[in-house]
């Protein structure tokens, strides 16, 4: 059964080498969900916290993570896939979602987040944590790790975006039907100095 009314947006980031993201976009428009791919750059600048991004929601850093705030609401959840080097995310990676949420978290929060990784291999599951930690207030609904030429790789990653697409579709139902969201995302300014 394909769900029809394309009303809900995910974002692809692609930080792998593989065509995961490709095969999410397939998956989630069999659902009625719409997607957009961002192809991350091949370097991308690290935070140098200067505290910047608290004050204006913006980074100091012209690049990517500012043009996709502009159209952060425009996006009901996030996919991101990273290729895994060393049993972890690829840097590049990281950094530009440490960056993302830092400049304005309050736009992802209780939005649905999954991951991709491309293993070489061997599983990773401390890759998957740490990739899982980066999405802070989001919802994590889970990852799936894919292998060059392996027939578990299909299999993984349309599971994956189904459960994607079924949280996405439970949150649409709830709001339909009247129920609110939990309170909003509060920002905590911190500060290491005493």
């Amino acid at each position: 059964m394909i769900y029809r009314e394309m009303s809900m947006k995910v974002l692809l980031i692609n930080g792998e080498n593989g065509g995961s993201m490709k095969r999410c976009a397939e998956y989630l428009a069999r659902e009625g969900i719409l997607s957009e791919t961002l192809v991350l750059q091949d370097e991308i600048q690290g935070c140098v916290a200067c505290g910047k991004c608290y004050k204006q929601s913006r980074c100091i850093f012209h690049d990517e993570i500012n043009r996709l705030l502009d159209h952060a609401d425009e996006y009901d959840g996030m996919i991101v896939s990273a290729n895994v080097y060393y049993g972890k995310p690829d840097d590049r990676v990281l950094r530009f979602l440490e960056r993302l949420f830092r400049c304005d978290p309050a736009v992802w929060a209780l939005k649905p987040a999954a991951c991709v990784l491309s293993v070489r291999n061997s599983t990773s599951q401390t890759a998957a944590e740490q990739l899982a930690g980066s999405f802070g207030e989001m919802i994590y609904s889970g990852h799936c790790m894919v292998r060059t030429n392996s027939e578990d790789t299909e299999d993984a990653v349309q599971g994956m975006c189904d459960r994607m697409a079924w949280l996405l579709k439970c949150i649409d139902a709830g709001t339909k039907a009247g129920m609110k969201k939990p309170s909003g995302y509060v920002r905590k300014d911190i500060s290491y100095m005493r």
